[in-house]
C-alpha cells in the first residue's frame, strides 16, 4: 500500500521517531512517502498519490492533517503520540504504533462526522469540541503553564491539566450566554457549554459519553451554577483515576446558535478567536455537522 507519513517529528518518544516509523512500515510491506508536519511546505506532501495518509503525532497533528482530507475521499489513520489522544482513541487508534502499523493492510473503512463552526472571522472545522466557559478559559491559561513544565510524563501532564481545572473551578464565574438549540431558546448563566463531536475534550475528560462519529449530529453538554458541585466530583473523580459516567444531562442537536460577547471560546484545543481575529462584539455563531466528512482506515481487529 502506498502511505503518505505525516509526522510531527516532537510528538512522542525516541522509540517513535522517523527513522523507527519508516523501518516499520517498510517492514509490513508499505511504500512510504515522509513529510514531517513540522515544515512550512508540509501541505504538498498531501498533493502526492498515496492509498492512505497517516498521521503519526497527537491531537493537532491529527486535525492538521484532516482539514485538508475532507471531502476527498482519502482514508486517514492514526499513529497516537499525543498526550490526551483524545480524537485517535475517538477514531478507534488505541493500539501501540507497532500494532497499528502492523495491522493496517486489512483494516476497515469508516465514515466520520465533523463540525463547523461559522462566525463573523469565518469558517472553521472542528473535530472534538467547541466550547465556552471554564473549558475555553483554561484552555488558555493551561498554555501558558505549560511552558513551564517541559520533563513531565503523560500522566504527571494530564494530571497537571485536571488539577488546574479543578482550581479554576472553585471560584469560577457562571455567565450568561443567549443559545438557541435547534430552534429552542436556552439561555441561560453556564459555568461552561460543549458542543462535542466525540467522547472526551481536553485532558482525557468524557463529557458526552455516548456520542458517535457518524450519526450526523452533535452533542450539547452544560453546566450552571446548581451543577457546580457535581463538576468538581467529576473532577475528583478524574483525578482519582476512577471511572466516573458525566452526571449531566446531554442533548443532541443538528444546529446550535451562540451570541458572542466576548467572551473566550474554544475550538478542539486551541483558544478561539485567534489572536489575529478580532470580530465586532456582539456577533452570532452557528454550530452545525457535517455528515461523513472524512474516511477512517481502521486497524484491523486483533486476533486473539
Amino acid at each position: 500500500m502506498r502511505i503518505t507519513l505525516m509526522h510531527n517529528p516532537k510528538a512522542g518518544d525516541a522509540e517513535h521517531g522517523r527513522k523507527q516509523l519508516m523501518a516499520a512500515l517498510a517492514k509490513a510491506g508499505h511504500h512510504v512517502n515522509y513529510q514531517s508536519t513540522k515544515k512550512g511546505d508540509y501541505k504538498k506532501g498531501l498533493k502526492k498519490p498515496t492509498d492512505l495518509v497517516l498521521a503519526a503525532g497527537g491531537d493537532g497533528t491529527v486535525v492538521k492533517v484532516a482539514c485538508r482530507l475532507i471531502d476527498t475521499g482519502i482514508p486517514l489513520s492514526v499513529l497516537p503520540l499525543g498526550t490526551a489522544n483524545n480524537l485517535a482513541r475517538s477514531l478507534g487508534f488505541v493500539a501501540s504504533p507497532e500494532e497499528i502499523i502492523a495491522r493496517l493492510q486489512d483494516g476497515e473503512k469508516r465514515a466520520f462526522d465533523i463540525g463547523v463552526a461559522r462566525g463573523p472571522w469565518g469558517k472553521w472545522y472542528f473535530f472534538e469540541a467547541v466550547g465556552g466557559g471554564l473549558f475555553a478559559d483554561y484552555l488558555r491559561a493551561a498554555k501558558g503553564e505549560g511552558k513551564k513544565n517541559k520533563k513531565l510524563s503523560k500522566e504527571q501532564e494530564m494530571t497537571r491539566h485536571v488539577s488546574l481545572l479543578q482550581r479554576m473551578l472553585h471560584d469560577y464565574p457562571a455567565r450568561r450566554w443567549k443559545i438557541d438549540i435547534d430552534g429552542e431558546d436556552i439561555s441561560d448563566r453556564y459555568i461552561l457549554w460543549e458542543a462535542m463531536n466525540i467522547r472526551s475534550v481536553g485532558p482525557a475528560l468524557y463529557l458526552a459519553s455516548h456520542a458517535a462519529t457518524k450519526d450526523g449530529q452533535l452533542d450539547f453538554v452544560c453546566a450552571r451554577e446548581a451543577d457546580r458541585s457535581l463538576l468538581m466530583e467529576h473532577l475528583a473523580a478524574r483525578l482519582a483515576g476512577k471511572k466516573h459516567k458525566f452526571p449531566l444531562p446531554i442533548r443532541k442537536f443538528r444546529q446550535l446558535r451562540i451570541v458572542w460577547r466576548g467572551s473566550t471560546l474554544h475550538l478542539d484545543d486551541e483558544p478561539w478567536p485567534r489572536k489575529k481575529e478580532k470580530p465586532k462584539s456582539p456577533s452570532e455563531i452557528k454550530i452545525t455537522v457535517k455528515p461523513s466528512a472524512l474516511v477512517i482506515l481502521q486497524p484491523a481487529a486483533h486476533e486473539p
